[in-house]
Protein backbone atom coordinates (compact mmCIF):
# COMPACT_ATOMS: atom_id res chain seq x y z
CA UNK A 1 0.00 0.00 0.00
CA UNK A 2 1.72 3.39 -0.93
CA UNK A 3 1.52 5.95 1.43
CA UNK A 4 1.68 9.38 -0.78
CA UNK A 5 -0.85 12.30 -0.35
CA UNK A 6 -4.18 12.11 -2.26
CA UNK A 7 -4.61 13.23 -5.42
CA UNK A 8 -0.37 12.80 -6.52
CA UNK A 9 0.10 10.89 -9.53
CA UNK A 10 1.83 7.76 -9.91
CA UNK A 11 2.97 5.74 -12.80
CA UNK A 12 3.38 1.99 -14.15
CA UNK A 13 6.39 2.20 -16.93
CA UNK A 14 7.99 -1.17 -18.84
CA UNK A 15 10.69 -0.97 -22.02
CA UNK A 16 11.38 -3.31 -24.51
CA UNK A 17 13.87 -3.48 -27.40
CA UNK A 18 14.90 -5.91 -30.37
CA UNK A 19 16.77 -5.69 -32.82
CA UNK A 20 14.37 -6.71 -35.50
CA UNK A 21 14.62 -9.30 -38.31
CA UNK A 22 17.06 -7.71 -41.03
CA UNK A 23 19.74 -5.90 -38.72
CA UNK A 24 22.29 -7.52 -37.45
CA UNK A 25 22.98 -5.06 -34.51
CA UNK A 26 20.30 -2.83 -32.18
CA UNK A 27 21.55 0.50 -32.81
CA UNK A 28 18.52 1.72 -30.07
CA UNK A 29 19.20 2.24 -26.20
CA UNK A 30 16.29 2.68 -23.77
CA UNK A 31 15.97 3.31 -20.37
CA UNK A 32 13.05 4.01 -17.69
CA UNK A 33 13.62 4.70 -14.07
CA UNK A 34 10.14 4.39 -12.68
CA UNK A 35 10.80 5.10 -9.28
CA UNK A 36 12.17 8.79 -10.84
CA UNK A 37 9.57 9.06 -13.21
CA UNK A 38 12.51 9.07 -16.22
CA UNK A 39 12.24 7.52 -19.47
CA UNK A 40 14.47 8.02 -22.18
CA UNK A 41 15.06 6.39 -25.69
CA UNK A 42 17.65 6.77 -28.55
CA UNK A 43 17.73 5.60 -31.82
CA UNK A 44 21.38 5.74 -33.21
CA UNK A 45 22.50 6.18 -36.38
CA UNK A 46 26.18 6.24 -38.30
CA UNK A 47 26.70 2.34 -38.78
CA UNK A 48 29.33 -0.08 -37.34
CA UNK A 49 29.71 0.26 -33.58
CA UNK A 50 29.00 3.78 -34.19
CA UNK A 51 24.88 4.37 -33.85
CA UNK A 52 25.17 2.10 -30.61
CA UNK A 53 27.46 4.32 -29.31
CA UNK A 54 25.54 7.19 -29.81
CA UNK A 55 22.55 6.06 -28.33
CA UNK A 56 23.92 4.68 -25.54
CA UNK A 57 25.96 7.88 -24.76
CA UNK A 58 23.23 9.49 -25.20
CA UNK A 59 20.77 8.07 -22.91
CA UNK A 60 24.15 7.49 -20.23
CA UNK A 61 24.36 12.00 -20.29
CA UNK A 62 20.35 12.03 -20.23
CA UNK A 63 19.85 9.65 -17.53
CA UNK A 64 23.12 11.14 -15.10
CA UNK A 65 22.00 14.83 -15.21
CA UNK A 66 18.56 14.35 -14.45
CA UNK A 67 18.40 11.20 -11.98
CA UNK A 68 19.81 13.13 -9.00
CA UNK A 69 17.00 15.32 -9.12
CA UNK A 70 14.53 14.33 -10.51
CA UNK A 71 11.11 15.49 -8.80
CA UNK A 72 8.77 17.83 -8.96
CA UNK A 73 11.38 20.45 -8.61
CA UNK A 74 12.31 19.22 -12.50
CA UNK A 75 11.38 22.18 -15.05
CA UNK A 76 12.11 22.71 -18.50
CA UNK A 77 15.45 24.20 -18.51
CA UNK A 78 16.60 20.96 -16.67
CA UNK A 79 15.34 19.16 -20.11
CA UNK A 80 17.49 21.40 -21.90
CA UNK A 81 20.33 20.98 -20.04
CA UNK A 82 20.03 17.37 -20.71
CA UNK A 83 19.86 16.89 -24.15
CA UNK A 84 22.74 19.56 -24.28
CA UNK A 85 24.74 17.30 -22.15
CA UNK A 86 23.82 14.30 -24.39
CA UNK A 87 25.05 16.03 -27.40
CA UNK A 88 27.84 17.26 -26.65
CA UNK A 89 28.95 13.58 -24.86
CA UNK A 90 28.35 12.18 -28.78
CA UNK A 91 29.97 15.42 -30.51
CA UNK A 92 32.98 15.01 -28.35
CA UNK A 93 33.19 11.05 -28.90
CA UNK A 94 32.86 11.24 -32.67
CA UNK A 95 35.87 14.27 -32.69
CA UNK A 96 38.29 11.97 -30.45
CA UNK A 97 37.55 8.67 -32.72
CA UNK A 98 37.75 8.86 -36.23
CA UNK A 99 36.20 5.60 -36.41
CA UNK A 100 33.03 7.17 -35.04
CA UNK A 101 32.83 10.09 -37.01
CA UNK A 102 29.18 10.89 -38.66
CA UNK A 103 27.32 8.76 -35.55
CA UNK A 104 24.42 10.57 -34.13
CA UNK A 105 21.21 9.84 -32.60
CA UNK A 106 17.56 10.88 -31.77
CA UNK A 107 16.55 11.21 -28.67
CA UNK A 108 13.01 11.16 -27.17
CA UNK A 109 12.53 11.40 -23.36
CA UNK A 110 9.95 12.56 -20.82
CA UNK A 111 10.17 12.80 -16.85
CA UNK A 112 6.87 12.27 -14.63
CA UNK A 113 5.94 14.44 -12.33
CA UNK A 114 4.00 13.17 -9.12
CA UNK A 115 2.43 16.71 -9.29
CA UNK A 116 0.56 15.71 -12.57
CA UNK A 117 2.94 17.02 -15.38
CA UNK A 118 4.87 15.35 -18.40
CA UNK A 119 7.63 17.50 -19.35
CA UNK A 120 9.47 15.97 -22.69
CA UNK A 121 11.93 16.69 -24.58
CA UNK A 122 12.98 15.29 -28.19
CA UNK A 123 15.30 15.69 -31.27
CA UNK A 124 14.75 13.52 -34.41
CA UNK A 125 11.79 11.57 -35.18
CA UNK A 126 11.61 8.99 -32.42
CA UNK A 127 7.70 9.61 -31.32
CA UNK A 128 5.69 9.97 -28.08
CA UNK A 129 2.10 9.02 -28.24
CA UNK A 130 -0.68 9.48 -25.58
CA UNK A 131 -3.84 7.32 -25.72
CA UNK A 132 -6.48 9.52 -23.54
CA UNK A 133 -10.03 7.71 -23.32
CA UNK A 134 -9.79 6.28 -27.14
CA UNK A 135 -7.94 9.48 -28.94
CA UNK A 136 -4.19 8.82 -29.82
CA UNK A 137 -2.03 11.91 -30.13
CA UNK A 138 1.42 11.97 -31.39
CA UNK A 139 2.72 14.78 -28.83
CA UNK A 140 6.45 15.57 -30.55
CA UNK A 141 6.88 16.48 -34.00
CA UNK A 142 9.37 14.64 -36.26
CA UNK A 143 12.40 16.60 -37.26
CA UNK A 144 12.68 15.10 -40.74
CA UNK A 145 13.08 16.02 -44.27
CA UNK A 146 9.66 14.93 -44.85
CA UNK A 147 7.56 16.39 -41.69
CA UNK A 148 9.02 19.78 -43.14
CA UNK A 149 7.41 18.87 -46.91
CA UNK A 150 4.31 18.54 -45.40
CA UNK A 151 4.83 21.65 -42.98
CA UNK A 152 5.55 23.22 -46.30
CA UNK A 153 2.41 21.95 -48.17
CA UNK A 154 4.73 20.20 -50.18
CA UNK A 155 3.09 16.78 -49.51
CA UNK A 156 -0.49 15.99 -48.06
CA UNK A 157 1.36 13.58 -45.29
CA UNK A 158 4.47 12.24 -44.80
CA UNK A 159 3.68 8.84 -45.25
CA UNK A 160 3.11 9.93 -49.09
CA UNK A 161 6.75 11.10 -49.46
CA UNK A 162 9.29 9.08 -51.07
CA UNK A 163 10.72 6.40 -49.63
CA UNK A 164 14.21 8.28 -50.11
CA UNK A 165 13.80 10.95 -47.88
CA UNK A 166 12.78 8.43 -44.71
CA UNK A 167 15.42 8.14 -41.87
CA UNK A 168 16.71 12.18 -43.10
CA UNK A 169 16.59 14.12 -40.00
CA UNK A 170 16.76 18.03 -39.98
CA UNK A 171 17.74 18.08 -36.44
CA UNK A 172 19.84 14.81 -34.55
CA UNK A 173 22.11 14.47 -31.51
CA UNK A 174 25.76 14.89 -31.59
CA UNK A 175 26.07 15.81 -35.43
CA UNK A 176 27.18 19.21 -34.84
CA UNK A 177 28.48 20.92 -31.69
CA UNK A 178 24.56 22.42 -30.70
CA UNK A 179 20.64 21.31 -30.98
CA UNK A 180 18.29 23.02 -30.45
CA UNK A 181 15.57 20.24 -28.64
CA UNK A 182 11.89 20.49 -28.51
CA UNK A 183 10.55 20.63 -25.30
CA UNK A 184 6.98 20.93 -24.20
CA UNK A 185 4.62 20.60 -20.69
CA UNK A 186 1.60 18.48 -20.86
CA UNK A 187 -1.30 17.69 -17.71
CA UNK A 188 -1.30 14.07 -16.99
CA UNK A 189 -4.92 12.40 -16.56
CA UNK A 190 -5.57 9.05 -14.62
CA UNK A 191 -5.79 6.40 -17.58
CA UNK A 192 -3.66 7.69 -19.70
CA UNK A 193 -1.36 5.41 -21.93
CA UNK A 194 2.11 7.14 -22.80
CA UNK A 195 4.29 5.37 -25.67
CA UNK A 196 8.08 6.19 -27.19
CA UNK A 197 8.87 4.50 -30.23
CA UNK A 198 11.73 4.40 -32.42
CA UNK A 199 11.05 4.49 -35.81
CA UNK A 200 10.99 0.51 -36.13
CA UNK A 201 7.72 0.48 -34.50
CA UNK A 202 6.33 3.30 -36.73
CA UNK A 203 7.04 1.96 -39.50
CA UNK A 204 5.94 -1.43 -39.04
CA UNK A 205 2.67 -1.00 -36.84
CA UNK A 206 0.00 1.60 -37.98
CA UNK A 207 -1.40 4.19 -35.44
CA UNK A 208 -4.73 2.74 -35.42
CA UNK A 209 -3.03 -0.67 -34.12
CA UNK A 210 -0.93 0.74 -31.90
CA UNK A 211 -4.09 2.70 -30.09
CA UNK A 212 -5.92 -0.67 -30.12
CA UNK A 213 -2.67 -2.05 -28.04
CA UNK A 214 -2.47 0.57 -25.83
CA UNK A 215 -6.21 0.31 -25.18
CA UNK A 216 -6.17 -2.96 -24.17
CA UNK A 217 -2.89 -3.67 -22.73
CA UNK A 218 -1.58 -0.53 -21.49
CA UNK A 219 -2.44 -1.47 -18.15
CA UNK A 220 -0.24 -3.61 -17.68
CA UNK A 221 3.30 -1.96 -19.49
CA UNK A 222 5.48 -4.86 -19.84
CA UNK A 223 2.96 -7.02 -21.93
CA UNK A 224 1.90 -3.82 -24.32
CA UNK A 225 5.34 -3.35 -24.80
CA UNK A 226 6.13 -6.77 -25.96
CA UNK A 227 3.14 -7.22 -28.15
CA UNK A 228 4.20 -3.97 -29.80
CA UNK A 229 7.69 -5.40 -30.19
CA UNK A 230 6.11 -8.37 -31.50
CA UNK A 231 3.93 -6.80 -33.56
CA UNK A 232 6.83 -4.87 -35.61
CA UNK A 233 9.04 -8.02 -35.97
CA UNK A 234 5.61 -10.07 -37.05
CA UNK A 235 5.17 -7.45 -40.13
CA UNK A 236 8.85 -7.36 -41.39
CA UNK A 237 10.98 -5.88 -38.07
CA UNK A 238 12.65 -3.80 -40.97
CA UNK A 239 14.81 -2.12 -38.48
CA UNK A 240 15.74 -2.11 -34.85
CA UNK A 241 12.39 -1.63 -32.59
CA UNK A 242 12.21 0.15 -29.03
CA UNK A 243 9.40 1.24 -26.92
CA UNK A 244 8.47 2.05 -23.71
CA UNK A 245 5.14 2.33 -22.60
CA UNK A 246 4.12 4.21 -19.22
CA UNK A 247 0.92 3.94 -17.74
CA UNK A 248 -0.74 6.78 -15.57
CA UNK A 249 -3.17 6.88 -12.20
CA UNK A 250 -3.54 8.70 -8.88
CA UNK A 251 -1.34 7.03 -6.37
CA UNK A 252 -5.05 6.13 -3.83
CA UNK A 253 -5.91 4.38 -6.59
CA UNK A 254 -2.64 2.37 -7.72
CA UNK A 255 -2.20 1.88 -3.77
CA UNK A 256 -5.54 0.56 -3.83
CA UNK A 257 -5.16 -1.85 -6.91
CA UNK A 258 -2.10 -2.98 -5.25
CA UNK A 259 -3.50 -3.46 -1.75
Amino acid sequence: MFSVSKGKFNWRMAAASHVGQVRLRNEDCVACDEMRGLVVLADGMGGHAGGAEASRMAVQAWMERLSPVAGDSLVEDDLRHAVYLANRAVFMAARRDPSLRGMGSTLVAGCFRADGVLLVAHVGDSRLYRLRGDVLECLTRDHSVLRAQCDAGMIESASEGPAALRGLLTRAIGVEAEVVPDVDAFPLEPEDHYLLCSDGLTDMVTEPDIAEVLATLGGSPPVAAKHLVDLANDRGGMDNVSVIVVSSCTSVRLGTELG
